[in-house]
């Protein structure tokens, strides 16, 4: 990342970008980068940290040139919106970009919400997330009858299977309908699994 920033990122993220970070994806190519630095031996390499919830909700989801203009920032931005591993941190996260740059444009906060339902879905115990045919499938999940209970309160037209561990329930076609109710599904089953 230092390199990057003393030398520049060139077209790293633009239209033209290739090579492995356009085959993967900008936050998966950091994350498998980190993964990478702390096998080798790298900072962090003593902790073990639990693998982020992977979701693709198909939503423009990035931070555009014209609300961020120099590449170095923008990579910064990406790596620390993909390193949240807390709301609370994605919240002061978005303040001090707020602060910094001006009002959030909609994909920097689908960004955000992206990974507000990453954290929230892997509190929750989630492993595998996927939005297929207008459901969100969402494993392992093991509930009790009180937790069931709880989830049908929380989210009458959830659907838990307990031979497959899974919750699944619908979410709307549209993308931008779709995140903010994946965000809330996310909220709602980490509420459904702390209950006591």
């Amino acid at each position: 990342m230092r390199d990057l920033e003393i030398r520049g990122a060139g077209n790293l993220l633009g239209d033209e970008q290739s090579g492995h970070v356009a085959a993967l994806g900008f936050e998966l190519y950091l994350a498998m980068l980190d993964e990478a630095v702390r096998a080798g031996g790298g900072e962090g390499s003593d902790e073990e940290e639990a693998e982020p919830v992977r979701l693709d909700v198909q939503v423009d989801a990035y931070v555009p040139a014209d609300y961020v203009p120099y590449e170095a920032a923008k990579i910064e931005v990406h790596r620390r919106i993909a390193a949240a591993r807390e709301v609370a941190d994605l919240a002061g996260l978005r303040d001090e970009l707020a602060d910094r740059f001006g009002p959030l444009p909609l994909p920097v906060e689908n960004l955000v919400a992206l990974q507000h339902a990453r954290i929230r879905l892997g509190e929750a115990g989630a492993r595998s997330v996927t939005i297929r045919q207008g459901r969100l499938s969402a494993t392992p999940f093991d509930l009790d009858e009180q937790r069931r209970a709880r989830l049908a309160a929380e989210l009458p037209e959830a659907r838990y299977e307990p031979g497959r561990d899974q919750v699944s329930l619908p979410v709307p076609e549209d993308p931008q309908e779709r995140l903010p109710a994946v965000v809330r599904a996310a909220d709602a089953l980490l509420g459904v699994v702390r209950a006591a």
